[in-house]
Parts: C-alpha cells; sequence; structure tokens
C-alpha cells in the first residue's frame, strides 16, 4: 500500500546529503544508493498506481481514506518499507566495501610490481 514512502525518502535525503557533501558524496559513492532507492521506489509507485492503491488525487493513498486504513498504511511503512530500506542499503554497503577492497588488493599489486621492476 504504502511502503516505497520509507525508501522514496531516504532517497531523497541521500541525494540531497550527495549534493551537499560532493566530495564526500563521490567518494562513498552515494549517486549509487540514491539512484537504488529512488529506482526502486519509482517502480513499486508504478505498481502501487497499477493497482488502483495510488490516485492522481487527493487523498492520493487510497488508504489515507479512512482512519483505520490508514494505520494500517503507517504499519506498512514501518515495517516493509523500513526492511526494504535497510535491505538496499546493505546491498550498497556490501557493493562499496567489496570495491574498496579490490581497489587496495589493486595497489597492492601495483606496489609490488613497481617494486619489483626498480630492483
Amino acid at each position: 500500500m504504502a511502503c516505497f514512502i520509507a525508501p522514496l525518502t531516504m532517497g531523497i535525503v541521500v541525494k540531497i546529503i550527495e549534493k551537499i557533501f560532493k566530495a564526500t558524496g563521490g567518494r562513498l559513492k552515494l549517486n549509487i544508493l540514491s539512484n537504488m532507492l529512488l529506482g526502486g521506489s519509482l517502480i513499486l509507485m508504478a505498481e502501487h498506481a497499477w493497482h488502483g492503491e495510488i490516485t492522481v488525487y487527493p487523498p492520493f493513498l487510497t488508504a489515507a481514506s479512512s482512519p483505520a486504513n490508514m494505520a494500517v498504511a503507517i504499519g506498512e511503512i514501518s515495517t516493509i518499507g523500513l526492511l526494504m530500506t535497510l535491505g538496499v542499503t546493505s546491498l550498497w554497503a556490501g557493493g562499496l566495501l567489496l570495491d574498496m577492497k579490490s581497489l587496495e588488493i589493486s595497489r597492492k599489486t601495483e606496489l609490488k610490481t613497481t617494486m619489483s621492476l626498480s630492483r
């Protein structure tokens, strides 16, 4: 129903942080994280719109039409949406660690090659 709201919000926040802290954002590859979060959220929005759970007129979420349904939507945002956000962020962090490790291995190999050639 509204699970896409959590990753969408985090994607927007990460995009803003990326723009403010350009040097750190580039080193941490925040653009990849924001693209993963925003892209997944947009796909989920399209899927929810296809099934009629999102409308183009207020209240936009069909669950927001009644307080009882809104409580269910908030519960979904805080459980499923949060888990999706954590999952995507974990995948990004794992990829970032692999990239940093491969760069470190590459530098060590290059240093060994340079040292052996200088002898």
